[in-house]
């Protein structure tokens, strides 16, 4: 968990419910349908690594719409493509992926989704495209 007294950037979020799973720290506010989610990615993290045993798949399968704000990420995809991410930037992953931090800094992940109908309330499309 990142300090929280030292960087007002990863500090409690009023009215946010608070979780920690595989190494990253979530704080998500519900805002109707959809959810707000400020997510903090420590230097090292993998999600093959870190959060895929947990949940049971070699992938993420979720779609990440957000701005990073803070460090950088590296996300895979199995055909081989790859994008790096460097705050601050907009950031729109598709499902089927791989992610990692790249360097020494915590990378922190603002989101907005609607759960497991993300794709479908964004109109994404369901695997990755080379746009």
């Amino acid at each position: 968990m990142a300090d929280s007294s030292a960087d007002p950037l990863v500090a409690p979020i009023a009215g946010a419910v608070h979780r920690s799973v595989g190494g990253v720290d979530e704080d998500v506010v519900e805002a109707g349908d959809a959810r707000i989610k400020r997510v903090v990615y420590p230097a090292g993290y993998r999600w093959s690594t870190h959060l895929g045993p947990t949940v049971g798949t070699a992938l993420c399968m979720h779609a990440h719409v957000g701005f990073l704000v803070q460090g950088q990420m590296q996300v895979e995809y199995p055909d081989g493509c790859t994008v790096v991410y460097t705050a601050p930037q907009p950031v729109l992953v598709d499902p089927g992926h791989d992610a990692c931090v790249i360097g020494d800094e915590t990378a922190v992940l603002v989101q907005v989704d609607f759960e497991r109908d993300t794709i479908g309330r964004f109109n994404l499309p369901p695997t990755h495209t080379h746009a």
